[in-house]
């Protein structure tokens, strides 16, 4: 069964723009449904935001967001957050991601900024680099 993982939304912004990257790799293996991603609803709001951005004009078209928005909800898990223990987070924007990832089996959380996520390892979440989960996950 495929693993179960958080992916922050740089990483998954990064997947869909460098698909010969790590990040493209995990993103393409969520797409070929060898990958399940983790999600909640202000994480999902948050990569349609993103992918919303001028930025992504003519890179990502309407239709392409919402197909990958569509897959996300249809093929990824929505998971119940967990509550965030009270620390001083770096930045707290980040939230969501901690609280799903707290909400997983696995605990993994992939992100291009892990110093953002560093209290999160007292916690029992384990913070991986694109390049790491690849080659631990696929």
């Amino acid at each position: 069964m495929a693993k179960v993982v958080v992916l922050d939304t740089c990483v998954f912004v990064a997947g869909l723009l460098s698909p010969r990257k790590s990040a493209g790799a995990l993103v393409s293996a969520f797409f070929s449904d060898r990958l399940r991603l983790a999600y909640t609803e202000p994480i999902l709001a948050e990569y349609a935001e993103v992918l919303e951005r001028p930025d992504f004009v003519g890179i990502i078209t309407p239709a392409d967001r919402i197909g990958i928005i569509l897959k996300v909800r249809s093929s990824g898990v929505r998971i119940e957050p967990s509550a965030v223990p009270s620390v001083r987070w770096p930045d707290p924007d980040d939230l969501p991601f901690v609280a799903a990832a707290l909400g997983t089996e696995d605990k993994l959380l992939v992100t291009l900024n892990p110093r953002d996520f560093e209290p999160a390892a007292a916690f029992g979440l384990q913070i991986m680099s694109p390049a790491l989960a690849k080659l631990k996950l696929l």
